[in-house]
């Protein structure tokens, strides 16, 4: 089940990390980037941290390195919601990612002990 889950989300993450590269202007992630005000770059930055983490999760050795990033990630965007943008129905997502990404945390915390 677990491993069901490990991919489900790579693929999310995988996914929600190549749409942030497109600079289309019309693009919501180049306008929600912009609200943020640190710059574009972040905005890249984000999507590479997404892509990777979701390849590294089907990588059980370093599981621990996807959790990091993503969870980082995933708590720096909810965060982000709070403080700059607002809450809206992206929020949600956001929460749920980062519960499936603290369930994978804890499967593997439960398996290294």
């Amino acid at each position: 089940m677990i491993w069901f889950l490990r991919v489900v989300l790579a693929a999310a993450f995988v996914f929600f990390g190549l749409v942030k590269f497109p600079s289309d202007p019309g693009s919501p992630w180049v306008h929600i980037f912009e609200m943020i005000g640190v710059g574009q770059w972040f905005r890249y930055c984000t999507g590479i941290i997404e892509l990777v983490g979701g390849l590294l999760l089907l990588v059980p050795r370093v599981t621990y390195l996807a959790v990091a990033l993503l969870g980082s990630a995933m708590i720096g965007a909810l965060l982000t919601h709070l403080a700059l943008t607002g809450l809206q129905p992206a929020s949600a997502v956001v929460v749920i990612l980062l519960l499936c990404v603290l369930t994978i945390a804890w499967s593997y915390r439960s398996r290294a002990a």
